[in-house]
């Protein structure tokens, strides 16, 4: 079978346009049909992100994945170089837009080279993307005490759910007699807000967390 060659995009809210990594796709060959869009956090890892594990089973080996940065996969060094791990162990090539490196069909005996090449470079682009989240974070937090100081802070508006939904499907799911998926599905929530959701309510009834 031929390689397949998958684009992935990622923008952390519904706000941000994705138009200019779309671009970098279509002009390196990749169709839209072939293309898959994910708005969420690169704070939460790539396998509890419902799109990008849409995109992990769809790949294959021999199969390519494009992205057009490597904080596409995460923000996080640890989450990043263990998903390029595991994109190795199922012999799928990243190609990383950013890094020219990675876009280079190697010549004969000479992958180890490249390879060490893009290890280094995802190194470096990995603590620069880690980086830049906590710099964020910490300016965030800075705005907030700021606030909070001149009384204008008012803080997030708590996300609303069905809380009777959630007790009634609760068991089932943890049960496997419904997935996670449909279980985010059911209540309208995304991973992160829909596992701290979860968290509280098993406080609540008592269950001891996971060692």
């Amino acid at each position: 079978m031929a390689e397949k060659r998958y684009g992935f995009i990622r923008c952390s809210t519904d706000k941000q346009n994705e138009a200019r990594q779309l671009k970098a796709l279509h002009d390196f060959g990749i169709p839209d049909e072939d293309i898959i869009i994910e708005k969420e956090s690169g704070k939460i890892r790539g396998a509890e992100r419902e799109q990008y594990s849409v995109l992990r089973k769809l790949l294959r080996e021999g199969d390519s994945l494009v992205v057009d940065a490597i904080d596409r996969l995460g923000r996080k060094k640890s989450d990043i170089k263990s998903e390029v791990e595991y994109l190795r162990s199922k012999k799928v090539r990243l190609i990383v837009l950013s890094l020219p490196t990675t876009t280079i069909d190697p010549g004969q005996g000479q992958e180890w080279v490249l390879d060490m090449v893009t290890n280094l470079l995802i190194e470096v682009y990995a603590s620069i993307a880690e980086q830049e989240l906590v710099e964020k974070e910490r300016r965030t937090r800075a705005g907030i005490e700021i606030a909070k100081s001149e009384g204008k802070y008012k803080g997030r508006k708590p996300i609303e759910y069905d809380g009777q939904q959630l007790e009634k499907c609760y068991s089932r799911w943890k049960s496997g007699a419904i997935k996670t998926s449909e279980f985010q599905k059911l209540l309208g929530l995304k991973p992160n807000t829909f596992y701290r959701a979860i968290e509280k309510y098993e406080q609540q009834i008592g269950v001891k967390p996971a060692v």
